[in-house]
């Protein structure tokens, strides 16, 4: 006792913080730290990051919005594309030119976590259980964790997260209206970063609705605080709608919303555009949807907290989004947290909030951040994989241990200091790199997946497959030179190999670079 004394003595700020640490916080923070070590470790796949920093750069450079295709030779340079989240295209620039790949490792470990740390703290508002919110986070990671590569949907995290906290705390009665002014400033940052603000309108939206249930049928009916109530939400809701149009494409955002969620390339094609599948995989996104889904309708059926009609169409709303895409099950376990945590909270004994001991707060605190400035980006936390982990990273380069193994550094640098003349084609995951650092050398197609028509698409995947017909295509296109995976796209390398005509010129064990010979 008198150890802790001299402790608390030592320390009289820290002291205050630790008596009011109960076993509840250790929980919850426990899970948001272990957020932030995973992603410190994770690799940063090139997919969406690169290509959207190049639109970024070739922004700031000219002053000016990207309108056009630029770099691939399959359309007309000329070719309009909406680049509509030029605002988290030009920050991820500028993360980049402050500082390079770590702060873009540390940016995305941030913005996740922050982004689940705002729900979580909304959801143990209204909840009122620790146990039951870290449970609720927990399963909310697990639907989420899949999609925390970094791109604008991922800075979108964080409008759209503070969106959701400011609306349902207003709902709950915790904020007062006045806070609903912060809605449409938020929604204009959303609208210009990510699609994904429709999400904010939805919500929006369905909890007018929810309120106006409430309002005319509910013992609250026809009162003036249900009136004010109802009130506030359209005044925000115009406010909101008029926010909306705060974008280069103005009223014109619709359409292209629209049109993407209609894109019949992006839903045949790539897998994040298609349903979930529950395949038992204990890992896979589809099997935590799936049990979020079922486990939030038998709580709210049969558990003894009701569910608001907001509530319902809220669950009801994200439920058929997510039956669409793989890509929308993070939002959905974001989203629904607080209903989860809210609905298991009664399956959790109450039990007096017993402050910890201090001494053991003051080891947690010294544990939990003494690992957070260990798995800052500049430490190298991928280390401590060890070999195996580290087989998961690219070693080439400047920064190894932090880019995943699907960027091809070292091909893409031969490449610029051994040019190979005429047209060029890539796999789609390494065409985000190859527009980053060789900007001049045009592809056949990349993850621009809309601006392309469906023939294109087939195309390519005739060259992936590594079949006669993908032959073809190269003669048709004129292609000289490939850089392709040794393990994606092992078939076409070895089609390559054993047609007269192409020689290998560089291989990494990881990717290589085919041409015609001489």
């Amino acid at each position: 006792m008198q150890q802790q004394r001299r402790i608390a003595a030592s320390f009289p700020r820290l002291s205050t913080y630790t008596r009011r640490l109960t076993l509840d916080h250790v929980w919850v923070l426990t899970v948001l730290a272990l957020i932030s070590l995973f992603l410190s470790v994770l690799p940063l796949p090139p997919n969406d990051l690169w290509w959207h920093m190049a639109a970024g750069r070739a922004m700031v450079g000219q002053g000016a919005l990207l309108r056009t295709n630029v770099w691939a030779y399959t359309l007309p340079a000329n070719a309009p594309y909406v680049y509509q989240s030029w605002l988290s295209e030009i920050l991820l620039y500028w993360i980049w030119q402050i500082g390079n790949v770590p702060l873009l490792v540390l940016t995305r470990t941030l913005v996740i976590t922050l982004s689940y740390g705002l729900v979580t703290w909304h959801a143990w508002r209204r909840a009122g259980q620790g146990k039951a919110v870290a449970l609720a986070l927990l399963i909310a990671v697990m639907i989420g964790w899949g999609n925390w590569t970094l791109r604008p949907q991922t800075l979108a995290l964080l409008p759209g997260a503070a969106f959701a906290v400011v609306l349902g705390e207003y709902l709950i009665g915790r904020a007062s209206a006045r806070w609903l002014i912060a809605l449409p400033a938020l929604i204009v940052i959303w609208v210009n970063m990510h699609g994904s603000f429709v999400l904010g309108a939805g919500l929006l939206g369905a909890a007018w609705v929810g309120t106006a249930i409430t309002v005319f049928r509910g013992p609250w009916a026809l009162t003036a605080a249900a009136r004010q109530r109802l009130r506030a939400l359209t005044l925000a809701g115009i406010a909101t709608l008029a926010g909306v149009l705060v974008n280069p494409l103005g009223v014109g955002i619709v359409g292209y919303v629209r049109d993407m969620l209609s894109n019949g390339a992006l839903q045949k094609w790539f897998v994040e555009w298609q349903p979930p599948r529950n395949d038992l995989n204990i890992m896979g996104i589809g099997f935590w949807f799936f049990t979020l889904l079922l486990l939030l309708a038998v709580l709210m059926a049969a558990g003894p907290r009701r569910p608001t009609a907001t509530d319902l169409l809220w669950y009801c709303g994200l439920s058929w989004l997510g039956f669409g895409a793989i890509r929308y099950a993070m939002w959905y376990g974001l989203l629904l947290m607080p209903l989860l945590a809210e609905q298991l909270a009664p399956r959790f004994k109450n039990r007096a909030l017993a402050s910890s001991n201090p001494t053991f707060s003051f080891a947690y605190g010294l544990l939990i951040g003494g690992a957070l400035v260990a798995a800052l980006p500049w430490f190298s936390p991928a280390r401590y994989l060890g070999p195996g982990g580290a087989t998961l990273f690219d070693s080439s380069g400047p920064y190894p241990l932090m880019l995943s193994n699907m960027t091809p550094v070292a091909a893409t640098e031969w490449l610029a200091q051994h040019p190979i003349e005429g047209r060029f084609w890539t796999e789609m995951s390494y065409s985000s790199y190859t527009i980053w650092r060789l900007p001049e050398k045009q592809v056949f197609a990349d993850l621009r997946v809309e601006l392309f028509p469906e023939q294109i698409w087939q195309d390519y995947f005739f060259v992936v497959r590594g079949d006669e017909h993908g032959l073809d295509v190269l003669n048709t296109w004129r292609i000289s030179h490939l850089l392709v995976s040794t393990r994606g796209q092992q078939a076409l390398r070895t089609r390559l190999l054993s047609t007269p005509g192409w020689c290998e010129r560089y291989n990494d064990g990881s990717a290589a670079i085919l041409a015609r010979c001489q």
